[in-house]
Order: C-alpha cells, then sequence, then structure tokens
C-alpha cells in the first residue's frame, strides 16, 4: 500500500459552550493515527489543529472525515484547512454546510480562472454602476485591461 507524509492544519471557529470532552473525544481517535496538536481559545471561540505522520491514503482519509465530522458538529462557519499529502497541498472545507458550498464554488471559479490565466489571455473587464445601467450606451464608466 502506498504510505506518505500527511499534514492538516488550521482553525475553525467554535461554538461557545464547546466542552474539553469534545475536544478530548477528536484527540484520541486521532492520536492512533498521527501526531496531535488541538487547541482551543475560549476567548476568540476557536480551535486550532495540526495533524501529522507517516501513514497509508486511508487514513489521511479517514482523520480528514473525523475532522469534517467535528466541524459539522461545532463549527460556526465554514473554514478552509491546509490538506498535505506527500507534497500535494490540497484544500479541505469544512464546517457549516451553506458555507462550505459557497467557500467551494469560490474554489470552483478561481480554478476556472486560473486555467484561463494559464493561456496567456488578456482580460477586458468593464465596470457599472451598482444599478447595472451604464452611463452611456457607448461610453463604459472604466475599461480595464489586465495581460497575464
Amino acid at each position: 500500500m502506498d504510505t506518505g507524509t500527511y499534514v492538516i492544519s488550521g482553525s475553525l471557529p467554535v461554538n461557545d459552550d464547546l466542552e474539553t470532552e469534545q475536544l478530548e473525544r477528536v484527540r484520541r481517535h486521532l492520536n492512533g493515527f498521527a501526531g496531535v496538536y488541538l487547541a482551543h481559545d475560549q476567548i476568540a471561540h476557536t480551535v486550532s489543529l495540526h495533524v501529522s505522520g507517516t501513514m497509508l491514503r486511508d487514513d489521511a482519509r479517514l482523520i480528514e472525515r473525523r475532522i469534517e465530522k467535528f466541524a459539522e458538529e461545532n463549527s460556526t462557519a465554514g473554514t478552509i484547512l491546509l490538506s498535505e499529502w506527500n507534497g500535494l497541498t490540497t484544500w479541505l472545507v469544512v464546517g457549516m454546510n451553506w458555507h462550505v458550498q459557497c467557500l467551494i464554488k469560490l474554489g470552483a471559479v478561481q480554478e476556472q480562472f486560473a486555467r484561463l490565466v494559464e493561456r496567456d489571455f488578456d482580460f477586458l473587464v468593464r465596470l457599472e454602476p451598482p444599478n447595472g445601467s451604464a452611463v452611456s450606451q457607448s461610453q463604459p464608466l472604466m475599461c480595464v485591461s489586465v495581460a497575464t
């Protein structure tokens, strides 16, 4: 089987009433797979995490699922965590469902934009007033050319 170095890190906002026992359950569950650092900041209502170790890819997925479950139960917003497997960096989006969906859509848009940039496209941006109508039909408010 394929083993490699795995690291996931970041922080997520949590409910005011997060109990120490909830964090300890996560720590105990993940300690079997990797080195675990979890810290709860009771003033900022956040949990910082760093999980790392050499493991199978399936074990890394189990860690991510456990973190997703913890975030679904205790998070107050969507969060993007940095995940790295054998030097390949990805993002793990966890937390409140609506926030997660918005962050995933934003990531997809950024990925599409990055693909266009790779092809050396020039972009012409037309800015209009907030009400959506141009100042005049032939004159845009401002034109900006972005060469990549």
